[in-house]
């Protein structure tokens, strides 16, 4: 039986072989030029070269951009960001650059050119190739007019105190500050205040920008040591006093309730002083008038006028 089927396997039909047809071969085969080209530009020696040339391009033309920039003169000084000092100043005093090479121009010589003027916080310098020397300046920023005497200096956002030369003029509100110290010290070629005043006064003036109504109000303002720094309005005399030892928002806002409770219906010269400096209460002194000695009386008792501080909570 095993063997029949054997002979049966043999004579009987066998099946043709099933022809295997591949895909076209890629075009980025070795015959196709796609292909040719990835291996000559994958071959480490062709990118070396390509790298080499490249790089040699871009410092040949560095090279004759150097060479051609320092033949450049200066013919022409824009000024910009300057409100305070007129540009047309500084643009003069640069003109000594006009006609040198514009490489050899630095940032040193153009200060020194200016002479120390006190305004200009920074400046910056390009050296364009058409010949422009252009500077940038950024000028400090008046915040307070310091009041000494018949003198009289601004003061900036930094603290630093600088000649007025009629810019105070120039701005709607500047608030004069009195009780400045003497012995501010210098640094750059500028006179600064004091640390400590400089802190105190940026802190009050902060609080009257953020303030509601006390920033239109304020008049003007004295530091003084030992917490006794104090305020006034325009149009009264009373003293406001808020110390040296911050928390100047909540103090204003007492400031304000008092005033509209208060002052507004007694009158803006009923107290010689508010003490704002206490929490949740104003202290308020009112105004001691003389009294003129009267004569005598029989049993010789001479009246007497004082002086009784006011609370309000």
């Amino acid at each position: 039986m095993t063997r029949s089927n054997h002979n049966k396997g043999r004579t009987g039909l066998q099946q043709e072989p099933v022809l295997e047809f591949s895909p076209d071969p890629p075009l980025t085969g070795k015959g196709s030029p796609k292909g040719k080209a990835r291996r000559i530009l994958g071959s480490t020696p062709v990118i070396t070269t390509l790298v080499v040339l490249l790089l040699g391009a871009i410092a040949a033309l560095s090279w004759y951009a150097e060479k051609w920039k320092k033949g450049v003169m200066v013919n022409r000084v824009v000024v910009s960001g300057t409100s305070l000092v007129p540009a047309q100043e500084i643009e003069r005093r640069l003109q000594v650059f006009k006609g040198r090479t514009l490489d050899d121009v630095r940032l040193e010589e153009i200060r020194r050119a200016l002479g120390q003027q006190p305004y200009i916080r920074q400046m910056q310098t390009s050296r364009e190739l058409n010949g422009i020397l252009r500077l940038r300046i950024q000028e400090r920023r008046p915040a307070a007019v310091a009041v000494n005497g018949e003198s009289r200096l601004i003061i900036d956002t930094e603290g630093v105190l600088l000649p007025d030369n009629g810019i105070s003029g120039r701005f709607h509100r500047l608030t004069p500050v009195y009780g400045i110290s003497a012995n501010s010290y210098g640094v750059n070629g500028t006179s600064r205040l004091k640390v400590d005043e400089q802190k105190l006064l940026v802190d009050i003036l902060a609080a009257f920008a953020e303030s509601s109504h006390a920033g239109l109000m304020l008049s003007e303002i004295h530091l003084s040591p030992a917490n006794q720094s104090w305020f006034s309005v325009s149009g009264s005399p009373i003293r406001f006093i808020i110390g040296n030892d911050g928390n100047f928002k909540e103090k204003l806002k007492k400031f304000e309730i008092f005033w509209q409770k208060v002052v507004a219906k007694k009158g803006i010269d009923c107290y010689e002083s508010v003490d704002l400096r206490f929490q949740d209460r104003v202290f308020a002194r009112e105004v001691v008038i003389p009294v003129t000695p009267a004569a005598p009386s029989a049993q010789g008792a001479m009246p007497t006028g004082n002086q009784t501080p006011v609370e309000h909570h």
